[in-house]
């Protein structure tokens, strides 16, 4: 099938490869210059494994190309996917880039005079948008049997999104009629019978996203709150506890005498919290719209308290273990908030480095990602980007690790004696090994105090 793709960011440009890769004809565009001179140029903007050699292949064997022109994109094309981005401002959503795109895209079919073109949202939006907000816009300027509208949201993990889309658990379809073998459907035809295709309205399509990110969202900040119990309790270990709780029948299932151990097992991990460009945005926007609509939600409202709090847990236990931070050297790992990824946004160490600087510590950080300091702009002035782990260590009073990158794994007493004047390291991510260390070396947040 000929598709185009307007928005060429994460989504955008990872919806395009994969789908070029399905063997569909793939048109992106973007008003974005810079990013589609680095798509021309077989480079994407961001990082995700695997993703630039499929570019590079599907760009090669003419599947996927790049166009500055919206007509001749839709006049190409049998239907678009919308994969602009929905920022949070002042916590809810912003819809000024899905706005505009939608309105641009319309006068582009109406150029064309297409029938039945096929619009995609793929965008995050809360409930009601697409009809209250989108499909005026549309049929505004289009005749019904000028377009059709879906809503399909995507489920992409930053560091997984290429098996993530390639081999879904499900395909949400919402449309306006609630319809079945529609134009999506042969989009994605090729994973019919190895996945779900749930059939549905706009809305609960829309919601469903918010849904997915909200509760993953919520076991972590469960977690981090089991672990605060933990903290009160001498010689509970709270990552023992939600051990077992993962073994539960209920949740861990056996098949053929053999464990299937699910994939929220690593959601059920406590740490130093989320972040990301999905689960803070997310679950801020849709406590917003119920807001809005006058309902309570205090499960959401403490999700996110919960994981407001993590950095400081961090930066308090440090406190307490050094006896005070002013002109302490301290050294963050890690600013990325997951591994595999390039994404510092909303990341806990941010947070903490701020933290750590209003009680005049001194600080330096590292991220095996970053290999020069371009990316590292986000970052206060006043915090030292250091660009190997040996120079964030030197003469450091602590060491705090945020992200699980494999480079950190190897940390151990001798390391750490070697380069820092205190060796000291508190484990965010509760993944380092405990024994390589020496006594009074090794600390993680959720131990009794």
């Amino acid at each position: 099938m000929k598709l185009g793709i307007i928005g060429a960011g994460y989504v955008g440009l990872t919806t395009a490869i994969c789908l070029a890769s399905m063997k569909h004809k793939i048109s992106i565009f973007d008003i974005d210059n810079e990013k589609t001179k680095c798509i021309n140029r077989k480079k994407i903007p961001f990082f995700e494994p695997g993703l630039e050699e499929l570019l590079d292949v599907n760009i090669s064997k003419k599947n996927l190309h790049v166009t500055n022109d919206l007509n001749v994109l839709v006049q190409n094309t049998e239907g678009c996917f919308i994969c602009v981005g929905t920022p949070t401002k002042n916590n809810s959503i912003d819809l000024s880039q899905i706005k505009s795109a939608i309105e641009s895209l319309v006068d582009s079919i109406k150029n064309s005079e297409k029938r039945n073109y096929a619009i995609i949202i793929r965008s995050t939006i809360i409930p009601n948008t697409t009809r209250e907000v989108l499909l005026p816009i549309i049929t505004k300027k289009l005749k019904e049997q000028q377009c059709q509208l879906f809503v399909v949201p995507e489920f992409l993990r930053e560091g997984n999104a290429l098996d993530d889309f390639m081999n879904p658990d499900k395909i949400v379809i919402g449309s306006v009629q609630n319809k079945k073998n529609t134009f999506v459907d042969d989009v994605f035809k090729n994973f019919k019978g190895k996945c779900d295709f749930i059939h549905t309205n706009l809305e609960s399509a829309e919601l469903i996203k918010y849904t997915n990110n909200s509760f993953f969202s919520m076991l972590i900040s469960f977690s981090n709150e089991i672990a605060n119990i933990s903290e009160k309790i001498p010689n509970v270990d709270p990552f023992q506890v939600l051990q077992a709780l993962i073994s539960d029948k209920r949740i861990t299932t056996i098949t053929n005498n053999k464990k299937i151990i699910p994939g929220l097992n690593s959601y059920l991990i406590p740490g130093c919290g989320f972040g990301g460009s999905c689960f803070p945005k997310d679950v801020k926007a849709i406590q917003n719209f119920a807001d809005l609509k006058n309902i309570d939600t205090p499960i959401l409202n403490a999700i996110l308290a919960i994981n407001d709090e993590r950095p400081k847990k961090m930066v308090s236990l440090c406190e307490k273990i050094l006896g005070g931070l002013k002109t302490k050297k301290i050294t963050v790992l890690g600013l990325t908030f997951k591994p595999d990824t390039d994404d510092i946004r909303s990341s806990p160490s941010l947070d903490a480095i701020n933290l750590f600087l209003d009680k005049g510590s001194i600080v330096s950080a590292y991220d095996p990602m970053f290999k020069n300091q371009a990316k590292t702009s986000i970052l206060p002035n006043d915090c030292n980007y250091c660009m190997t782990i040996q120079e964030a260590l030197s003469d450091s009073d602590a060491a705090l690790v945020f992200t699980k990158w494999p480079e950190f794994k190897s940390l151990d007493s001798k390391f750490l004696k070697q380069y820092m004047k205190n060796p000291v390291v508190i484990d965010g991510r509760g993944f380092l090994d405990k024994e390589k260390f020496d006594d009074e070396m090794y600390f993680k947040i959720g131990y009794s105090e």
